[in-house]
């Protein structure tokens, strides 16, 4: 027997957390994007966001320009990450590693944050 809820109630349990990083629930904007490297976290305001560019291939690139720095993604399946971009909800993004858990979401190889020139 499952644990059922009724549509109109709260569930009991707080959806999964992504391995890779943080989105705001449905109709919450993030103020914030952090970044999440393995000595630092670098966070950027929404509002210094100012491009990103998706690139498919081996791997995938999600580059976004923000104020005078530029972060680099790399990984594969990250799509969704960019969608969260897209519509103002990406709260957090940080490497992830290949487990059973990650089969259908985002992998993040590698983050890298640079000054732009």
């Amino acid at each position: 027997m499952g644990i059922h809820h009724h549509p109109n109630q709260e569930p009991l349990l707080a959806p999964p957390a992504h391995s890779w990083g943080e989105v705001a629930p449905d109709g919450v904007v993030a103020r914030v994007l952090r970044v999440v490297l393995g000595d630092r976290v670098v966070s950027f305001p929404f509002a210094e966001l100012r491009r990103w560019e998706h690139a498919v291939g081996n791997p995938e690139t999600l580059q976004i320009w923000a104020g005078s720095e530029w972060v680099r993604i790399e990984g594969r399946k990250l799509t969704q990450i960019r969608e969260a971009l897209d519509n103002s909800r990406l709260i957090e993004v940080r490497q992830n590693t290949a487990s059973p858990l990650v089969r259908s979401g985002p992998l993040i190889r590698r983050i890298l944050v640079e000054k732009r020139e």
